[in-house]
């Protein structure tokens, strides 16, 4: 599974002012949140701050691992985790502009350091609840996608592919025609339906 990253480590845009200590994770509101490696909660935010909710843990070689904006912590100051065990749900708290998790690593010696190749081997841990989750996320994303960033782009693919669509659901109507033509209609539709939704994908 591949783990889309909104915003990347030292950015500095509208929302980070300052060099971004971490990366922006693309994940579902509620989604179960697993331990990166073996290690000790080293630090537990309470929703005070500009990161949330959230944890950090120590691991065995001296890095921590902090993750923020969260919706729950589950894990208590001082206590073992292993890599894969739950910690807590992802969420929305603190200075957020959407559901997300930040991922944010320090070295052994306090520096901050750069989360993304952490970050991209996330999909060799079941980090997700299943592909129910995924599925849903996957659509609300499309449909904000649609609905509210890509509007131009969108009618601008569909305005393209029309004519392409149209030579194949004539196709289709064609073919199915000489057994049904009520069915052929039908066929035709769905075909323009379904070519429409795969030029978003």
């Amino acid at each position: 599974m591949i783990v889309r990253i909104t915003s990347k480590f030292g950015a500095v845009d509208a929302v980070h002012k300052t060099p971004h200590t971490g990366v922006g994770l693309a994940i579902p509101e509620g989604t179960s949140l697993r331990a990166l490696g073996n290690g000790v909660v080293f630090r537990v935010f309470d929703g005070t701050n500009n990161i949330g909710k959230g944890l950090s843990i120590r691991f065995e070689d001296g890095t921590r691992a902090i993750y923020g904006h969260m919706s729950e912590v589950k894990a208590r100051i001082g206590e073992h985790v292993n890599a894969g065990e739950i910690i807590g749900l992802s969420g929305n708290t603190g200075n957020s502009t959407g559901p997300h998790l930040h991922l944010g690593m320090k070295g052994a010696d306090g520096s901050w350091l750069d989360p993304t190749p952490l970050a991209q081997n996330l999909g060799n841990i079941n980090w997700w609840d299943g592909p129910l989750t995924q599925f849903k996320w996957w659509l609300g994303e499309k449909f904000t996608e649609i609905t509210f960033n890509g509007v131009v782009d969108w009618i601008a693919d569909i305005a393209m592919a029309l004519p392409v669509l149209a030579v194949i659901g004539g196709s289709v109507y064609a073919l199915i025609n000489m057994f049904s033509s009520r069915a052929a209609t039908w066929g035709a539709i769905a075909t323009v339906i379904y070519g429409l939704f795969i030029v978003r994908l």
